[in-house]
């Protein structure tokens, strides 16, 4: 057996490139999740009296070494992070291991994989949801049409950090309730559901904002107010879910 800050000194001396690639690409909302991911795994490992099995140790030094001979950052990154994280707890706990995964500077390479595909998706139930209240809107790629006029689904509006932040919350809901992994994995499906018929809910409300029909209502506060109470539902959606499934160890 290995001593937790031994085994952590390892994992980072053999992932320093990833810890070099996780500096540089730590800014904005990243520069904040890095230094309290980097805060939170420092604390832990100042703290931990227990001891990590070599082979889980080898898997991880092996695992980083594979991540860095593909040079891709984020697996660089997520594999030192994910070591590290591995070491600090006594026994691993998967919620606690995708919190720190996403707590790196993903939100970047999450906006350019899923912006297109999620804005599509807000767009078709947007569209289905105007059109059960009677407007008669039709849908062109990402865009809403009606009356002539064109309302267009942009990057903001894809909802990919209303996504991040939901699973940020479900992970670390069900690390303080302990869930286990079956349950887990269906917190984080139904806070996937929540995030998309969330922003869904978001587009058709700033559509009455937007095309003036609701006149008392306009310009660039309403906007924010409209996120910010979709959000407060979603989360309450997400934390919902979490109430449900969770069970205590």
């Amino acid at each position: 057996m290995i001593r937790a800050r031994i085994a952590a000194a390892l994992v980072a001396g053999a992932g320093w490139h990833g810890l070099w690639l996780l500096a540089g690409r730590a800014d904005g909302v990243g520069l904040t999740t890095t230094l309290a991911l980097l805060a939170a795994l420092g604390w832990a490992l100042m703290r931990a009296q227990h001891h990590v099995r070599p082979g889980g140790l080898i898997v991880l030094l092996l695992g980083s070494g594979a991540a860095a001979m593909t040079r891709v950052a984020l697996l660089e990154i997520g594999a030192v992070v994910a070591g590290l994280a591995w070491c600090a707890m006594p026994r691993p706990r998967l919620p606690v291991l995708m919190l720190a995964l996403l707590a790196v500077p993903i939100l970047p390479t999450l906006e350019m994989l899923l912006a297109w595909p999620l804005r599509r998706l807000s767009a078709m139930l947007t569209a289905a949801m105007l059109r059960l209240n009677g407007f008669s809107v039709t849908l062109e790629g990402v865009a809403l049409e009606w009356h002539g006029r064109q309302l267009l689904f942009d990057g903001p509006c894809s909802g990919v950090r209303m996504l991040w932040a939901l699973l940020v919350l479900a992970c670390l809901a069900a690390a303080i309730r302990e869930l286990q992994p079956l349950r887990f994995a269906l917190v984080l499906a139904g806070a996937i559901v929540v995030a998309i018929l969330g922003n869904a809910l978001r587009a058709a409300s700033l559509f009455y904002v937007e095309s003036g029909l609701v006149p008392i209502i306009h310009g660039p506060v309403a906007h924010e107010a409209v996120g910010l109470a979709a959000f407060a539902i979603v989360t309450a959606g997400a934390l919902a879910l979490v109430s449900r499934w969770s069970v205590r160890a």
